[in-house]
C-alpha cells in the first residue's frame, strides 16, 4: 500500500517545495504559476454586524510562504450590481471603501497581532493588535502590497517579510501561527472573516485558526537617517537637525533597534485639544523608534491607563514644562529564549550628565505556561531636575480556561523617591468575560489603586485612591426577516460603582446603550450614562471634595449614514450636565465628499451650549460658566499620482464663557455662592497644517510641511464675541509659523 502511495507522496512533496520556494512578484495580479499550489481560505462569515450569516459575495484566499516572506492573495467576488468603492486614503487613515485584511499572529500566542489592510484603490493602513483587541495605527512595517482590477471583482496581494518582527523559533523549518483574513464591502460596511472571530468580543486574537507553514530564517539591517529643515517665520530663525534610526535583526528571535538624536515627528499634526479637566490628554506617538516592535511594552490598566506611554520620553523638559526635550539617544531590544520574550528599552533625554534631561528604562518578560500567560514589566526613571527617581513594577497574567472564557488581572506597586520622602503605592485589577454563546456577554470588573500609587513618569494614569466594581450584560439579536432592515440589535447595561481610598462615594453610574446595524449599513446608537450623587475629589485639584448631585452624565443618539455616490455622512445629538444645576446641548455633524478616487473632502462641526459649565479656576475657586463650544475642522487629501500626497487640515476650537457664578467649597464638600469676582473668557486654539509626502523609496519619504496656528486666553471683561468674530480672531494667531522640510532615506 505504501508503495503504490509513495509517488503520489514524492509528487505533492516536490510540489509544496516548488510552491515554498516561489519568486513572488507582488503586482496584484496572482498570475504566477506556484499560487496553483497555495493553500486556500474561502469559507467566510458575517462578523460586522456580527451574525455569522454568509456574506453578500465570495472571497477567496491563498497563502504561500516562501524564503521573502508570507505571500497572501485575495481575490475578491464583486458584481457589477454591488457599487463599487475605491478612495484613495493616506498611509494608515480609515478608508471606508471595499479592503480587505490579514492578522498575523507570529507566535500563535495572541501576544501581538500584525494587521495589514489594502484597499481596492491600493491604499494601506497598518496596525498592532495587543491585549486581544487593542488596535494601534502609530506602527509602520516593511511589507509589500498591490490591488488591482478584474472582471466581477478585484485582486489584493500582500509580501509579509520573514523579518516583520521578532518571534520564537525562527531556525525551525515550520512555526505555528495564528491568522485571520476578513474583507469589507464598503457600500454596506459588511465585513466577512475566515473564521467566526470578531474585535467586538473580548476574545479575538486568541480565536484566531492556528496552522502551521513552512518558515526561513532571515535577517534585516537598516539605516534610517533623516535631516530636517524649518524656518520659523515668528522667530526669524532658521534651524536644522540630523539624527537617525537603526534596526538590525540577525535572526528571528533578536532584533535591536537604536537611534540617535530621533525625530519626534514634525510632520504629523496632533489633534487640538482645550482640557479644563483634572486628567490629562493622551496623545499617540507616530515617531518611528517608539512605534517599531512596540507591542510587547502595551501593558494597560482597564481606565485606559499604560504603564508605558512613550510621549512622556522626549516630552515636557521637567525645567521649562513649555518647551520639549530633546532625546540624545535610544535603545530597544526584542527577543526570546526558549518560552519567554524580551524586551528592554532605554533612552535618555539631553543635558542628563547636567541634571537637566531624565532617563527612561524598561524591561517586559512574558511567558506562556498552557492556557495561562504571565508577564512582568518593569520602569525607572531618574528625573534629576526634580531630584525624583521612580521605579514601577508590574505581573499581569491572562488565563483562557475555555473557548467561552478570558480572564486577566494585573498587580502593580510603585517606588518613587524625591527630595528624601519616599512614597510607594500599590494597586490591582482582575476581569472576567464570559461568552456562553453568540447571544450574551458577561464581564465582571475590579479594580483598586491605592492613594500613593503612581505610574505617570513613565506611563498614563488617569488617578490614583480608586476603587471599582463593575458588571457589564451585553444581549446581541440577529436573524431578521428578509424585509426588515435590520441586520443586528446589541443591548448593553453596565452598572458602575466607585469609591476613592478615603472612603468617599465617588458618583456611581449605569450606562446604557442600544445600537442598530441595518442590512445597508447604517448604523443607529443611543447611550444614556446616568450618575448618582457622589464626591468629584479632583475637580478642585487637592483643595477640597466637592459633593455632586446626582445627574445625566449624557444622553446622546448617533446616525452613521451608508455612504450614497459620492457622500456620506454622520449626525448625533447629546444632552449632558456639567455641573450641579442645568443642562448642556451638543449637536455632532460629519460630511464626507469623494468627488474622485484621488481626491476626498471632509469637514466636522461639533457645537455644544452650556448652562452650567462648571471648571475650577483657582485655590477652592469654582465657577459655573455658560458657554458656547465650537470644535470644527476641515480634512483635504489629494494623491496626484501613485507615491505623492497633498494634504492639508484644519481645526479649531473656540470657547465663550460668560456669566459667571463663582462658588467656594464649604463644610461637607457643598459649594456655596461666593462674591468672587470672575471676568468672562474666551479660548481660542487654531490649527492649519498643508503637507506635501512623496515616498521616493521603500520606507524613505520626503516631506514639505507649512505649519501655522496658535492659541488665546482673553479674560479682559465680558467678551461674548460672535463666533464669525472668534474664528477671524483665531486666523490671526501665529504662535507656530514654519515650513519644515525633511527627508529619511533607508540604507
Amino acid at each position: 500500500m505504501l508503495a503504490r502511495r509513495f509517488p503520489l507522496v514524492l509528487l505533492a512533496t516536490l510540489a509544496y517545495a516548488a510552491a515554498a520556494h516561489a519568486e513572488i512578484v507582488v503586482d496584484g495580479r496572482l498570475d504566477e504559476p506556484e499560487w496553483r499550489d497555495a493553500r486556500v481560505f474561502d469559507d467566510f462569515i458575517v462578523t460586522q454586524p456580527l451574525t455569522y450569516e454568509q456574506p453578500a459575495h465570495p472571497t477567496t484566499v491563498r497563502l504561500l510562504p516562501t524564503p521573502q516572506g508570507i505571500a497572501i492573495g485575495f481575490d475578491v467576488e464583486h458584481p457589477a450590481t454591488t457599487e463599487r468603492q475605491a478612495p484613495i486614503t493616506p498611509r494608515d487613515a480609515d478608508n471606508p471603501g471595499d479592503r480587505v485584511n490579514v492578522y498575523l499572529d507570529l507566535d500563535a500566542d495572541a501576544k501581538v497581532v500584525y494587521n495589514v489592510t489594502v484597499a481596492r484603490s491600493g491604499s494601506v493602513q497598518d496596525a498592532t493588535l495587543t491585549n486581544e483587541n487593542q488596535y494601534s495605527t502609530d506602527w509602520d512595517g516593511a511589507f509589500e502590497t498591490a490591488a488591482s482590477e478584474r472582471d466581477g471583482g478585484w485582486i489584493a496581494e500582500i509580501l509579509v517579510p520573514w523579518s516583520i518582527a521578532s518571534m520564537r523559533d525562527s531556525d525551525a523549518p515550520t512555526r505555528t501561527i495564528g491568522i485571520l483574513f476578513d474583507r469589507v464591502v464598503g457600500v454596506i460596511q459588511q465585513r466577512s472573516a475566515s473564521a467566526p472571530a470578531s474585535f467586538s468580543l473580548p476574545r479575538y486574537a486568541s480565536d484566531f485558526p492556528k496552522i502551521e507553514i513552512a518558515q526561513w530564517r532571515a535577517s534585516l539591517f537598516h539605516v534610517f537617517p533623516y535631516a530636517t529643515l524649518s524656518y520659523d517665520f515668528v522667530d526669524d530663525e532658521l534651524e536644522h537637525k540630523f539624527g537617525g534610526d537603526l534596526f538590525w535583526k540577525p535572526s528571528g528571535d533578536f532584533q535591536l533597534t537604536a537611534a540617535v538624536n530621533p525625530d519626534f515627528g514634525q510632520v504629523e499634526a496632533d489633534e487640538l485639544v482645550v482640557n479644563f479637566d483634572a486628567v490629562e490628554t493622551f496623545f499617540s506617538d507616530k515617531r518611528p523608534f517608539f512605534t517599531e516592535n512596540q507591542g510587547m511594552f502595551d501593558v494597560r490598566t482597564p481606565d485606559s491607563g499604560l504603564l508605558i506611554y512613550t510621549r512622556r520620553i522626549g516630552g515636557a523638559r521637567d525645567d521649562d514644562p513649555a518647551r520639549a526635550a530633546e532625546i540624545d539617544g535610544a535603545v530597544k531590544l526584542n527577543g526570546s529564549f526558549g518560552a519567554v520574550d524580551y524586551g528592554v528599552l532605554g533612552a535618555v533625554e539631553r543635558d542628563h550628565a547636567d541634571d537637566l534631561g531624565s532617563a527612561f528604562y524598561a524591561q517586559r518578560l512574558i511567558r506562556p505556561f498552557g492556557t495561562l500567560q504571565l508577564g512582568y514589566l518593569g520602569t525607572y526613571v531618574d528625573r534629576p531636575f526634580l531630584d525624583r527617581s521612580a521605579a514601577v513594577h508590574a505581573v499581569d497574567g491572562v488565563w483562557r480556561p475555555a473557548s467561552e472564557w478570558l480572564v486577566a488581572g494585573q498587580v502593580i506597586g510603585s517606588f518613587v523617591e524625591q527630595d528624601d520622602d519616599e512614597h510607594d503605592g500599590s494597586g490591582a485589577w482582575l476581569r472576567a468575560f464570559y461568552t456562553p454563546n453568540e447571544t450574551w456577554q458577561h464581564e465582571l470588573e475590579t479594580t483598586h489603586f491605592d492613594r500613593e500609587l503612581d505610574f505617570n513618569d513613565m506611563g498614563f494614569q488617569r488617578r490614583a485612591s480608586f476603587n471599582e466594581l463593575e458588571y457589564t450584560i451585553t444581549r446581541r439579536t440577529t436573524g431578521f426577516a428578509d424585509d426588515d432592515p435590520r441586520a443586528l440589535v446589541l443591548w448593553r447595561a453596565e452598572p458602575q460603582l466607585r469609591w476613592n481610598d478615603s472612603g468617599d462615594e465617588l458618583p456611581h453610574s449605569l450606562v446604557l446603550l442600544r445600537e442598530v446595524t441595518d442590512k445597508d449599513g447604517a448604523i443607529y446608537a443611543t447611550e444614556l450614562v446616568a450618575a448618582s450623587a457622589g464626591t468629584d475629589d479632583l475637580i478642585s485639584r487637592g483643595n477640597g471634595n466637592v459633593e455632586i448631585e446626582p445627574r445625566v452624565s449624557s444622553l446622546r443618539h448617533v446616525h452613521q449614514a451608508p455612504r450614497a455616490g459620492d457622500w456620506r455622512w454622520r449626525a448625533g445629538v447629546m444632552l449632558l450636565q456639567e455641573g450641579n444645576e442645568d443642562y448642556a446641548l451638543q449637536l455632532e455633524g460629519k460630511l464626507e465628499w469623494f468627488p474622485r478616487e484621488n481626491v476626498s473632502l471632509d469637514a466636522f462641526l461639533n457645537p455644544r451650549i452650556s448652562r452650567d459649565w462648571l471648571i475650577w479656576r483657582r485655590d477652592d475657586l469654582l465657577v459655573s460658566f455658560e458657554r458656547e463650544q465650537i470644535v470644527a475642522g476641515v480634512n483635504f487629501n489629494y494623491f496626484p499620482a501613485p507615491a505623492h500626497e497633498l494634504r492639508v487640515k484644519l481645526q479649531w476650537v473656540a470657547i465663550d464663557a460668560h456669566d459667571a457664578t463663582p462658588y467656594r467649597i464649604g463644610g461637607g464638600g457643598t459649594l456655596v455662592e461666593s462674591a468672587d469676582t470672575v471676568e468672562d473668557f474666551t479660548v481660542n486654539n487654531f490649527g492649519l497644517q498643508a503637507r506635501y509626502r512623496w515616498t521616493f523609496a521603500p520606507q524613505s519619504d520626503f516631506y514639505a510641511v507649512y505649519s501655522r496656528g496658535g492659541f488665546a486666553f482673553d479674560d479682559e471683561g465680558p467678551l461674548r464675541d460672535a463666533p464669525g468674530q472668534l474664528f477671524s480672531d483665531a486666523l490671526e494667531l501665529r504662535d507656530t509659523d514654519a515650513v519644515l522640510v525633511k527627508v529619511r532615506y533607508r540604507f
